[in-house]
């Protein structure tokens, strides 16, 4: 189809807007006032099981857990302290533990250096006891014999207690949290209200003290804490990427419309879809929901530059404000909402992941960029119409007076002359690029992706890296068909074996040596040693099943009460807990294969599950690496084929494609040469930064096209392309550009990344829009064969000539 055929529509269009200015107007203000009044009906959303469909394994493998054992999640308190047995760190320890297990809401149980069990052999056989008691003791040789037994203990030291006294750990485990169904209506996932709780009781000043320091970490806890610090971070780089955008759009349009109707459509437009979602009752991702707002503030900044930069060109022609306008809608109308067409596509390319909340994240910034879209289109044309008239100006070859535009139309001619050597410059950079994109390193390591200038980080690191301290952990459980199955030592040595060989992990939290892995092999192998004189050598699960039968049961009448934290009422169920000292997704990955390794060969006849925090978020991880390059790829095939309906020919969408390729080869290769990991954050942004470079790309193409419908000469078609939106191209990218800029600021690694990368990628996208796309234009040919070149009829005006290489 012919675009001077499209852009007479176009020009209707923008003929009806002059003439219904204040209906639409109205029309708008009351959408936009209607929208606003359902955003007191959203839904603030941050459910981490979002992540995952009810089906999957993880999900029916932690729901099982927590119906036995209660929540598999903890939070882990560290004291420090020159002396853990001095009376006021242990009166702080039991205070402290008291108040976490009756504020937090869920709080089950608190095992600390104050709520030992301890087995002692007694002359009426044997007690369980707790060595500190109900009353903290100051005397010294008093602490210093519980000193003595508690150190003496290898369920405990290094594992609860540092050999040197200087560590310990307060572990508050929780019951299982109610489903989304129930606690959705108060409007706070249990996790962050559990967070909330701890955190407010941890960092109560009256446990400030020269004699110990204590630090919090857990998945409740740092969730929390991650969550109120990206907020504030997400507002403070969205604000001052919207800073300066503001600054560079006065500074380039010189229009106070031009500035201000960006600010307001990127405004309107997430008002109206979040509006819409409170009236649908549709809830809103709290931790992505930034992401549509950078978005629209993007495509926001690329449509009115276009709009207004066309309509000064045409103003500055027929000087008529009306006719400028309607002159700005025939020539950028087709292109811009041809923008939305492929924008909106690699948005919706989401949906194929398969995770809920990306899913939401691709439908909300789809509908963010109609929307924005429906406001720019409508605004700027008819806030422009408003005004005086002024004299036309005279214009030269390139369309308007202007050294920039006769910048740009050289830079075109320099382009065509020197093609051959602009294609071998690409080949050579697509060669250099390539061994460093199989270079990336596809991993999550948490301490990198947040990066040691958040605060929260910084003290969660210090944890990790103590004698006892940890900083997730997962729950290894095994099955058994059979009743009293844990009873056979065979079982349970076989259950050591497994365990012995976590320890090893790189993960596994140790200390001097020692994994803190907890199960109920502590309580058989010291019950064992407690009935044997207390003899170390006898730390061991001992041969008989009806000994350990006895053992157990000589557990629980004698005061013992956790047996059931590790095991099932029938002694089918075996538990164990691993600690983790850091995050690393790929070496998470590793060991959970290694631990279904053992468990096959070891425990055959045996379920296994492995449930926890580190599990879900390496499980977490892979779906989104997986699922967005499954998107990126979706995103390109999608936009290949609308270019190439749109325009007619296939080998003008492999064309329009090159550019957004070079981006993608531009970063891949930094990332791998530079040692980027690909995380959640790049691969999130990667899809949208593809559909706001594809806008420069369809700009270009469509007004080159539009120019060889006139002139019938390629190289006529792109110098005058190059004069016409040239400088309009580069400074959409200059604005987008630093605005992304604005990130790199971050105290966030990963954002600090983005600020790097997106701007990195949409300057390689403009450069190939400058050179790759002319050359490849005119080398293939795509729009036909060129016309027998005419003199050009006297009668043709100069104005004519102008609006016919116009925007």
């Amino acid at each position: 189809m012919k675009l001077q055929l499209i852009n007479s529509w176009f020009r209707t269009i923008g003929a009806l807007q002059v003439r219904h200015r204040w209906t639409i107007l109205l029309s708008l203000a009351l959408l936009t006032f209607i929208s606003a009044a359902g955003l007191g009906r959203v839904s603030m959303e941050s459910s981490n099981s979002g992540w995952f469909d009810k089906n999957d394994a993880i999900e029916i493998a932690t729901e099982e857990f927590e119906e036995r054992f209660g929540n598999n999640e903890t939070i882990g308190v560290l004291v420090e302290a020159k002396d853990v047995f001095d009376p006021e760190v242990l009166s702080m320890i039991r205070d402290l533990g008291n108040e976490l297990l009756e504020r937090v809401p869920y709080a089950d149980d608190i095992t600390s250096l104050t709520e030992l069990e301890i087995s002692l052999g007694t002359e009426e056989g044997l007690e369980v006891i707790n060595p500190i008691g109900d009353t903290i003791p100051t005397n010294p040789q008093e602490l210093e014999e519980i000193r003595k037994l508690v150190l003496s203990r290898q369920a405990v030291v290094n594992k609860l207690v540092s050999n040197d006294a200087s560590e310990t750990w307060i572990s508050l485990s929780l019951r299982e949290f109610p489903e989304e169904e129930e606690w959705k209506a108060s409007g706070l996932d249990p996790l962050y209200e559990t967070g909330e709780i701890a955190i407010d009781i941890v960092t109560d000043p009256r446990w400030q003290s020269d004699a110990y320091t204590i630090k919090a970490a857990g998945m409740p806890y740092t969730e929390t804490e991650e969550r109120a610090f990206m907020a504030e971070e997400a507002a403070l780089r969205v604000g001052s990427g919207f800073g300066v955008m503001i600054i560079l759009l006065i500074l380039f349009l010189r229009s106070m419309r031009g500035v201000l109707v960006p600010i307001f459509t990127t405004a309107a437009g997430i008002i109206v879809v979040f509006g819409c979602m409170g009236w649908l009752n549709i809830g809103v991702e709290s931790l992505l929901m930034t992401l549509p707002l950078l978005l629209g503030m993007a495509l926001s900044v690329g449509y009115s530059i276009h709009l207004v930069n066309a309509f000064k060109r045409n103003l500055a022609i027929s000087g008529d404000r009306k006719d400028a306008v309607i002159s700005a809608v025939e020539k950028t109308g087709w292109p811009i909402l041809f923008t939305v067409f492929t924008t909106m596509g690699s948005m919706l390319s989401f949906a194929i992941i398969g995770i809920a909340p990306i899913r939401w994240l691709g439908l909300s910034c789809a509908a963010v960029v109609l929307t924005v879209f429906v406001y720019v289109f409508t605004l700027i044309p008819i806030l422009m119409s408003f005004g005086k008239n002024r004299p036309g100006d005279e214009i030269n070859e390139t369309g308007k007076a202007g050294k920039t535009e006769a910048i740009f139309c050289a830079l075109g001619e320099w382009v065509l002359l020197r093609r051959r050597g602009v294609l071998v410059l690409f080949i050579l950079a697509a060669l250099i690029a390539l061994p460093g994109i199989f270079r990336i390193n596809v991993n999550v390591d948490g301490f990198e992706f947040m990066g040691m200038k958040v605060p929260y980080i910084q003290r969660v690191y210090s944890i990790a890296t103590s004698k006892l301290g940890s900083y997730l952990t997962y729950n290894i459980s095994f099955k058994f068909d059979e009743p009293d199955a844990i009873k056979d030592p065979d079982i349970l040595r076989r259950f050591e074996t497994v365990l012995d060989s976590v320890g090893d992990f790189e993960l596994t939290k140790k200390s001097t040596g020692i994994p803190k892995i907890f199960s109920i092999l502590d309580i058989v192998k010291e019950m064992n040693q407690t009935l044997n004189e207390d003899n170390p050598a006898f730390y061991l699960i001992p041969d008989g099943r009806d000994m350990i039968a006895q053992l157990l049961f000589l557990y629980e009448i004698s005061g013992g009460t956790k047996t059931y934290k590790w095991v099932d009422e029938e002694y089918s169920l075996l538990r164990a807990q691993v600690e983790v000292s850091r995050f690393d997704s790929s070496e998470i990955s590793h060991e959970l294969q290694q631990i279904e390794a053992l468990g096959k060969e070891l425990m055959p006849e045996a379920e296994l599950a492995v449930v926890g925090s580190a599990v879900r978020f390496a499980a977490m991880n892979d779906k989104i690496v997986i699922g967005e390059l499954k998107s990126f790829l979706a995103a390109l095939v999608i936009i290949a084929i609308l270019l190439a309906l749109v325009f007619a020919s296939l080998s003008t969408g492999l064309i329009g494609l090159i550019p957004n390729i070079t981006p993608v080869l531009t970063i891949g290769g930094v990332m791998g040469y530079f040692g980027f990991q690909l995380d959640m954050m790049t691969m999130i942004i990667m899809p949208m930064l593809l559909g706001i470079a594809v806008d420069d790309t369809i700009h270009f193409i469509n007004q080159i096209k539009y120019e060889f419908e006139i002139s019938g000469d390629y190289s006529q078609a792109i110098t005058k392309a190059f004069a016409g939106i040239g400088k309009t191209l580069a400074m959409t990218t200059v604005i987008l550009s630093f605005s992304f800029g604005a990130y790199a600021f971050s105290s966030v690694q990963a954002m600090r990344n983005v600020g790097i990368l997106a701007p990195l990628g949409l300057t390689a996208a403009l450069v190939a829009d400058y050179l790759m796309t002319p050359v490849l234009i005119y080398i293939t040919k795509p729009f036909g064969r060129e016309a027998t070149r005419l003199p050009v009829p006297m009668e043709r005006s100069k104005k004519e000539l102008a609006l016919s290489k116009g925007d």
